[in-house]
């Protein structure tokens, strides 16, 4: 596995953030949320300029790289646009988006005339958009209808979608300790900056770390998705579960390390806390998504990134 992803995806990347950041980065997911109709006026049109319509993470090994690099820069800027679902539409530009089996919820889920949706266990369909949900769950979930039957078994899809999203992940709670350093920084308390003291350089070595991993992981969950992509949605699942178990206590101490302050939507690790979530919740909790990987790993095995630490069904 080399750990470091291709020259074009890392240029890609940079261009993807300098595009977020002409729409004003966070204010953006500000501004579409006082005007919804900013998704698309601007935020598609940025996409567009950045030539997304040609990027199919299916094609290669590259273009994977690059959707994934993509998808870590949305997630630094909580781009109110569904990123990963929109580099897997299909032939007619249906996105793809994984659902919980209960309910069908999806991020953004108005944004387009139709929709391709899974659970993770469970057949492929078409759908319409529904009803826009305004509830703690994330500023634009929404409702949509499932329609007729597309693929018995879309796992391919749902891995795809899925480790995307946990790239998005990973790009919010990497920029989350990045504005928690820059505030313990410039922030005075008894006459010092809040990092001189010891327990905050611990927690933010601690978050640092979490995310360093969780980078690791996602890194070498693209490699599995290329070298083996047949068995690749038990990696997929470990990789999500990895990414809840970091993200909750990273935004939980960026925010606290930000006082009072952490919880304003004024401030910018606020927002990325809030627009975060649907990529959390959906489609599944970290305990829905243990019961699945374990699923997984027995009726799959599981290679993991080290020998000792393999097991088989």
């Amino acid at each position: 596995m080399n750990p470091v992803l291709p020259d074009e995806a890392v240029e890609f990347a940079v261009a993807a953030a300098r595009a977020f950041a002409a729409l004003g980065g966070v204010d953006a997911a500000r501004a579409a949320e006082e005007d919804p109709s900013r998704r698309t006026s601007d935020v598609a049109a940025a996409l567009r300029g950045l030539g997304v319509d040609d990027l199919d993470p299916r094609a290669d090994a590259d273009a994977l790289a690059a959707g994934a690099a993509l998808c870590e820069a949305a997630g630094r800027a909580a781009l109110p646009y569904p990123v990963p679902a929109a580099l897997l539409r299909d032939a007619d530009g249906r996105p793809f988006a994984t659902i919980p089996s209960n309910r069908p919820l999806v991020d953004h889920g108005d944004l387009f005339d139709g929709w391709t949706v899974a659970p993770l266990d469970g057949p492929a369909r078409v759908a319409a958009p529904g009803r826009a949900l305004a509830t703690p769950l994330g500023p634009f979930v929404a409702e949509v209808v499932p329609g007729g039957l597309t693929d018995p078994s879309p796992s391919s899809e749902v891995a795809l979608h899925l480790a995307l999203v946990a790239w998005q992940v990973l790009g919010t709670v990497d920029r989350a300790v990045e504005l928690a350093v820059e505030h313990v920084t410039g922030r005075i308390q008894f006459g010092k900056p809040l990092s001189a003291f010891q327990a905050v350089q611990f927690q933010l070595a601690d978050a640092a770390v979490a995310v360093a991993g969780l980078r690791e992981l996602a890194q070498f969950t693209l490699w599995r998705l290329v070298v083996a992509p047949d068995a690749a949605l038990t990696d997929v699942l470990a990789l999500r579960l990895h990414a809840l178990d970091v993200a909750r206590p990273v935004l939980r101490t960026c925010q606290q390390l930000h006082g009072a302050a952490g919880v304003c939507d004024e401030y910018d690790v606020s927002v990325l806390t809030r627009h975060v979530q649907p990529a959390l919740r959906l489609p599944t909790s970290a305990e829905r998504t243990a019961a699945a990987l374990a699923e997984a790993v027995q009726r799959d095995g599981f290679d993991g990134l080290f020998v000792h630490g393999r097991a088989h069904a």
